[in-house]
């Protein structure tokens, strides 16, 4: 099992900026990290990654993975001096599935994960997450 250390991952602006996700447990099963730079803890971006092992034909590996942004209510102004608690607006999150038989080989694993990282990559997938367009 591979140690639990902070990780980094840019954000999407022109210029982009470096976000430094805090490793912040993990179980048997589940890593979690968290960004912790705004203070607020309802508005921290979450990454988790999570193994299993399946047995039965064959069995396989099961990684999962998911990235959550909350968004938090803007607030405008305040009331009377009172300020308003902080809540969430909304959550944009990704997630993904990787299902690893035991019979695959490491290049067999090596290339799924290429493939996916250079897939997302893709102008196809920028112009649907980005610019919500759909191929056609």
């Amino acid at each position: 099992m591979a140690a639990q250390a902070n990780i980094v991952i840019n954000d999407g602006q022109v210029a982009p900026v470096a976000h430094t996700f805090i490793a912040r447990g993990a179980s048997e099963k589940l890593a979690i990290y968290r960004e912790t730079a705004s203070g607020i803890p309802i508005g921290w971006p979450t990454v988790t990654v999570s193994l299993s092992e399946q047995s039965g034909s064959g069995g396989k590996t099961i990684v999962d993975w998911r990235i959550a942004l909350p968004i938090q209510e803007v607030i405008s102004g305040s009331d009377g001096g009172y300020t308003p608690v902080p809540k969430v607006a909304y959550t944009v999150w990704g997630t993904g599935q990787f299902n690893l038989p035991n019979r695959c080989t490491l290049q067999n694993r090596k290339d799924i994960l290429a493939y996916t990282k250079n897939f997302l990559a893709l102008a196809v997938m920028t112009a649907a997450v980005q610019d919500l367009e759909r191929p056609f």
